[in-house]
């Protein structure tokens, strides 16, 4: 290549003076060749040296066995030859005997020395020549570590059209051509000074990826520019201790559709393990790793947990558990595992199992569910638990728990005591949707207060990690035959008085009736079916439907079923559910239509194989192809099922928030050739969709949309302590007589006044745990807890109005006439194409603007919401109750339960009482609004003068206020507190005083 070419001087030239400025030696391939063939691939004398070097002990004729062990290698295939390559210079795999101080023995021989990197020979080289079947190939950079070529490099001109396309052909094309040049290898790399992306052997175009980071200034330094794409990523996979930390901790092979691959890490998951170590050595706390769905959270565990087992990493071989808080999530991350050769991981049988791997000193890795912290009896019921008993498994100290797809089940009474059970652990959660918006709550409080590392949808979709997920709608026209249906209504329930006719018309009107509607089922799966025909098969891609309910699912499928006997289609498709525990609990249609329980995990992994001959196997026995094209659910595979063939998404279920993210992820997986993944909207999901994305997208931080726990834990003293003052008349210690008090409590519950004020106080009790858990200060509400519950329990039971019961014959009947007189036109589309719901604002915009009427409702929506989402910190005592009924009205509307014109009605109520907030205020002589929402605030919490109280707090604060900048100055602050403090002396506890201090005083500056 002649020394003028753009491609050398702009991409292959800079390569060579940073690997130069890193350490290594060069050499001009086409000049200066060691070997005596270029049928060589290492370079023997190097190879041979570094042995010796490494390895002061081992004799010749063992410096001779081991060249040997790594340049004979024998495999089946080149992707076995190069796992075991890998495992010859990542571990001490090769053991040779020796006699060693007079004592034959056998010990590890070490090909690249990891604790001293100064100590191993660091090698670039260009334009070397190696023998290929075709014709030679000449790759433009080589890689050598001691000696083996441990990284190809092709470099191309940044203004070639192209570019990058061009260097995979490359790389591709010298991995079929040269194939013992590529046994060797760890990384493939594409670069082109303005970009560039890196790869495994075998990987296609679309599995190379971007190393980006922000942290350039130490190679800023050593390059004494601004750095380029170009090199920033060979400076991130190649600055010597780097590399040897790729090779050694980031290389894992997997199986994925029955074949055997390499996988490399993607830059944010090597960011996200090396940052999470750092946290763990020096500050010793857990916390978050918030990356997207689909961006390879649970390889990413895999990374960790084997840096953890470093002897470098200084946690003296620890116990590693990895906690989900489902069976199916379980058995998913243990087979990640296991599939990546991770070493023995364990997956925990049962509650006894678990304990007793727990128990054992030596560390293991473990993967269990929350669930197993609790003892279950011979019929699974599960058995009350002592603190004291559970806490025999706490007492190690290097014990971390990696929690996958962390949620509600982190929250509750069962996570706060099972982190009593393991009190020095170290928990790292793991989640691509943290925050729990209906109890304002976050994982990162609970974790310490901060996330570890963050990655974004929109970053996965930039970096090609995710694909863009495009949003279309298929609302279904409806109509009821009113007068029909209302005469057979009367004909079978007109006996019945007027409540229970109220009763069975509410039920009949239910969202999960009119959604399991004969012809509304119908006529979604003919949509379904001409949809995918026509849109995802041509290309051999799969189909989710994701229905309601199990009865759903089934409805869906004898929907499938008929249209295919009909001739419409001649696609398969398979309902995946499970089944109750309890026998007889489900209808027997549940078995003949489903797919049977042990088949179940098999049908999830065979439905990921492309479509083909299904009697065509692969060596070894193993299926190559599946045909089942349309896989229907209703509550499994939502979350962290991996399944780069589906495309498409066929939505039939309300979901929102965190559920509604991780189910649509399912679907945006890559795959050669795949541009998108799509949602196909039948239930109306759009703003949900908007809500979800807003919140999830990755720009909000822990404190953004997290309620401040010290004062709800107030706020829980004072709920818990009215509930039991409601029952302090019964004179029993409900601690020593237990069951009397019970019995009593119930009694007195039975004036229907009680009983409704018993009602509304456990409400406002629970909301409160729910926020607090899993904080230990809740754990001493647990039994009062159970208490209230049971008494809720047995009132319900014992004053229930069995005349407004609904039979399952009644039930039955309902859905019939629900069935027979609920028509569906056919399927609208609002939308004139679909539109990609990762630019969260455009996405919005092109939903509010449909051409449909219900878009004027949709938009009323979205701007109440948001008007009282950007209050809602600034005031969260005015404003939580307001979007409470506003959730409260948009669920009454979805549910047919009322009309367009009166959901205008009510939100023309809450927009008065918006405009009437600065007049209540005035009106109570507040000058501001920080004055009424602190007065909000104590209203809720202080039996006293709360209006009084807050005068006197702002009157005691009017110097402080006045300072510029005051919320930045300490003094002032510590004066500020101080003064709020003097004046809640005596009205709350000193203890309580010092919390409810700190969140008014919060409340204040964010005012």
């Amino acid at each position: 290549m002649t020394t003028l070419n753009p491609e050398y001087l702009q991409s292959e030239l800079p390569a060579i003076q940073l690997f130069e400025k890193l350490g290594y030696t060069y050499q001009n391939g086409s000049i200066n060749d060691e070997r005596s063939s270029i049928n060589d691939v290492i370079l023997e004398d190097r190879l041979k040296d570094a042995i010796k070097r490494i390895n002061p002990w081992l004799n010749e004729n063992n410096v001779n066995n081991a060249f040997k062990e790594i340049t004979s290698v024998s495999a089946t295939s080149f992707i076995e030859a190069n796992e075991q390559i890998h495992k010859l210079i990542s571990t001490q795999e090769y053991t040779p005997k020796q006699i060693i101080d007079g004592k034959e023995t056998y010990r590890g021989v070490s090909f690249i020395d990891y604790a001293n990197i100064d100590n191993n020979d660091f090698l670039i080289v260009n334009q070397m020549k190696f023998k290929g079947k075709e014709k030679n190939s000449i790759p433009d950079l080589v890689v050598f570590v001691n000696g083996l070529p441990l990284a190809v490099i092709e470099c191309k001109s940044p203004t070639a059209q192209g570019a990058f396309s061009d260097c995979v052909t490359d790389l591709i094309y010298y991995q079929g051509n040269s194939e013992k040049l590529f046994r060797y290898n760890q990384v493939c790399v594409g670069i082109y000074k303005v970009g560039g992306k890196y790869g495994a052997v075998g990987a296609k175009e679309v599995h190379y990826q971007h190393y980006k980071s922000d942290d350039t200034q130490d190679l800023e330094a050593l390059i004494e520019r601004e750095p380029t794409p170009q090199d920033i990523l060979l400076y991130n996979l190649f600055e010597k201790e780097k590399f040897l930390d790729l090779i050694r901790n980031f290389v894992i092979y997997h199986v994925s559709e029955g074949t055997k691959i390499k996988i490399l890490p993607r830059y944010q998951q090597i960011r996200a393990v090396n940052k999470t170590l750092h946290r763990l050595q020096n500050e010793d706390q857990g916390g978050v790793v918030w990356h997207t769905q689909g961006s390879g959270k649970s390889i990413t565990m895999v990374y960790l947990a084997t840096k953890l087992r470093r002897e470098e990493s200084g946690f003296k071989n620890p116990t590693i558990i990895i906690m989900t808080d489902r069976t199916d999530l379980d058995d998913q991350i243990s087979r990640t595992f296991n599939r990546c050769g991770y070493p023995n991981p364990i997956q925990a049988t049962s509650v006894r199992h678990l304990k007793k791997l727990l128990k054992d000193d030596y560390g293991k890795t473990i993967t269990t569910t929350i669930q197993k912290f609790q003892e279950v009896d011979e019929d699974g019921n599960i058995i009350k638990v002592s603190k004291e008993k559970i806490e025999v498994v706490s007492e190690k100290k290097n014990l971390f728990v990696m929690v996958d797809e962390a949620h509600r089940s982190q929250y509750g009474f069962l996570a706060g005591f099972m982190r009593k059970a393991l009190k020095h652990a170290k928990f790292i959660a793991f989640t691509g949707t943290p925050i729990d918006t209906e109890q304002k709550s976050t994982l990162g409080k609970f974790y310490g207060g901060k996330y570890i590392d963050t990655y974004t949808i929109k970053q996965s979709v930039e970096d090609g990690a995710t694909l863009p997920i495009l949003y279309e709608d298929g609302i279904p026209d409806l109509y009821v035959e009113k007068t029909l249906l209302e005469n057979q209504f009367r004909y079978f329930f007109d006996h019945e008085d007027e409540k229970k006719k109220a009763k069975l018309k509410q039920e009949a009107t239910s969202l999960k009736k009119t959604m399991r509607a004969k012809q509304r089922v119908q006529r979604i799966a003919e949509h379904i079916i001409n949809h995918y025909q026509s849109r995802i098969f041509p290309d051999r891609y799969k189909a989710m439907v994701v229905c309601s309910s199990r009865k759903g699912a089934i409805a869906y499928k004898k929907a499938f079923d008929a249209l295919k006997e009909d001739g419409k289609h001649g696609f398969n498709s398979r309902v995946v559910m499970s089944f109750s525990s309890k026998k007889g609990e489900d209808p027997e249609e549940f078995f003949e239509i489903a797919t049977p329980e042990q088949d179940v995990k098999q049908a999830i992994e065979n439905f990921k194989l492309p479509f083909g001959d299904e009697a065509q196997l692969s060596k070894g026995g193993k299926r190559q192809f599946n045909n089942d094209a349309l896989m229907i659910v209703s509550d499994m595979l939502l979350t962290g099922y991996d399944v780069p063939i589906a495309m498409v998404m066929y939505l039939d279920k309300p979901l929102k928030a965190h559920n509604l993210l991780q189910a649509i992820a399912r679907v945006n997986r890559t795959r050669e050739s795949k541009p998108a993944g799509l949602i196909v909207d039948y239930c109306g999901i759009a703003e949900y969709l908007v809500d979800a994305m807003e919140i999830f997208s990755g720009d909000l931080e822990p404190n953004d949309v997290m309620m401040n726990i010290s004062s709800e834990i107030s706020r829980l003293k004072m709920r818990h302590q009215r509930l039991v003052d409601l029952f302090k008349d019964l004179n029993i210690d409900r601690t020593k007589e237990r069951q009397k008090y019970i019995d009593k409590a119930v009694l007195h519950l039975e004036p229907i006044d009680i009983r409704d004020r018993f009602k509304e106080l456990m409400k406002k009790f629970n909301k409160s745990l729910n926020i607090v858990l899993p904080d230990e200060s809740a754990l001493k509400y647990k039994d009062d807890f159970n208490l209230f519950n049971e008494i809720k329990l047995e009132a319900s039971n014992l004053y229930v109005d069995n005349s407004l019961r609904i039979t399952k014959d009644e039930s039955k009947k309902l859905q019939d006439l629900i069935d027979e007189h609920l028509r569906a036109k056919g399927i609208t589309s609002l939308l004139d194409e679909p539109v990609s719901v990762i630019d969260v604002e455009k996405f919005k915009i092109e939903i509010e603007n449909t051409k449909d009427p219900k878009s004027r409702e949709l938009k009323r929506t979205n701007r109440l919401k948001h008007r009282i989402k950007v209050k809602l910190d600034n005031n969260p005592d005015f404003y939580q109750p307001l979007a409470d009924k506003l959730e409260e009205l948009i669920k009454a509307r979805r549910e047919n339960r009322i009309s367009q014109l009166e959901l205008f009605q009510e939100f023309d109520k809450i927009q008065q009482k918006l405009v009437n907030e600065s007049n209540e205020a005035n009106a109570m002589g507040f000058a501001s609004d920080r004055e009424f929402a602190v007065f909000k605030t104590l209203e809720n919490i202080i039996d006293g003068d709360a209006k009084a109280i807050t005068h006197s707090i702002f009157k005691e604060l009017n110097g402080e206020l006045s300072i510029a900048g005051w919320w930045d100055k300490a003094q002032v602050m510590k004066s500020m507190r101080v003064k709020i403090k003097g004046v809640l002396k005596g009205k709350v506890e000193v203890k309580e005083a010092q919390k409810l201090t700190v969140s008014l005083l919060n409340l204040i500056k964010r005012n």
